[in-house]
């Protein structure tokens, strides 16, 4: 005679496992601050590029403005030159430029790829912290002034010829760089060394492939232009005269360096975007 053993499990059906991801795995203002997170490290991003939008838009409703009628009603002709350039400054190098690499890039990039994270996690971090500072920077010569050069700092209008805060709006523009550099340069990493087995480089995606060929524009051509407003400070304080004819140098030397790094920069621009289209179409 056989006897048949009767086991009773617990009602699971009204128990529910909380769900953990990048929102919910730690809380408190220190875990998003000290975050290796390339999720948590793309909304910091997408939040902070969000505010400087904001601004650079306020700026050009400014601009606008001032343009409805021919006389000087809104601002004063400095002013508006200021509020040009500020304009410009924020817009180029703390929305353009990171917008779509260090949100969507930095958010997306490893799960297209089949990699846990981003090859530096604390260079990815380093890289936010110097985009803020370089930010803060520049809203500090902002409120204490301004800069009225245009944001392509032209010589020898930015080394000669004007007394605004032409010094401190180019070490936030040097800054801002070096965060592009970090970011690129941890994309053309984590894409070279974490790809999941079997995803070969014909079979990333278009979005990937837009991230790395701008990780490549960014890391080969921002220094240029860091090397080209170091020297226009040093032509200010010193006076050396890389740019200036009357001491044997060459004002348009900066336009040929400068524009080493701004043309490639539409590109750094306009890549990642074209890589969204298509995975989107």
């Amino acid at each position: 005679m056989s006897t048949d053993t009767i086991i009773s499990l617990p009602d699971q059906s009204t128990a529910r496992v909380p769900k953990v991801n990048f929102w919910t795995k730690e809380n408190g203002l220190l875990s998003w601050l000290l975050t290796g997170d390339h999720k948590r490290i793309a909304m910091l991003y997408l939040i902070s590029i969000t505010v400087f939008f904001f601004i650079g838009g306020a700026l050009a409703g400014l601009i606008r403005l001032e343009l409805l009628t021919p006389q000087s009603d809104l601002m004063a002709t400095d002013t508006y030159n200021k509020v040009f350039s500020m304009h410009g400054l924020i817009m180029v190098f703390f929305f353009l430029v990171p917008s779509v690499p260090a949100t969507l890039g930095n958010f997306l990039i490893p799960i297209m790829i089949g990699a846990k994270d981003l090859a530096l996690p604390k260079i990815n971090l380093l890289s936010w912290y110097l985009y803020i500072a370089g930010g803060g920077l520049m809203l500090y010569v902002m409120m204490t002034g301004g800069v009225d050069t245009g944001w392509t700092f032209t010589t020898p209008l930015s080394t000669h010829y004007l007394n605004t805060n032409v010094a401190g709006a180019a070490t936030a523009a040097f800054i801002a760089g070096f965060s592009s550099v970090f970011t690129g340069l941890n994309f053309i990493v984590t894409i070279h060394k974490m790809r999941a087995p079997g995803m070969t480089w014909f079979r990333l995606p278009l979005f990937v492939w837009s991230h790395y060929a701008a990780s490549i524009l960014m890391v080969l051509a921002t220094p240029v232009l860091a090397i080209t407003l170091v020297l226009v400070g040093l032509e200010r304080l010193t006076g050396i005269g890389v740019f200036d004819a009357a001491k044997g140098g060459d004002p348009i030397l900066f336009q040929h360096l400068f524009w080493f790094y701004s043309h490639p920069a539409v590109y750094i621009m306009i890549l990642p975007g074209m890589g969204v289209i298509s995975e989107v179409i």
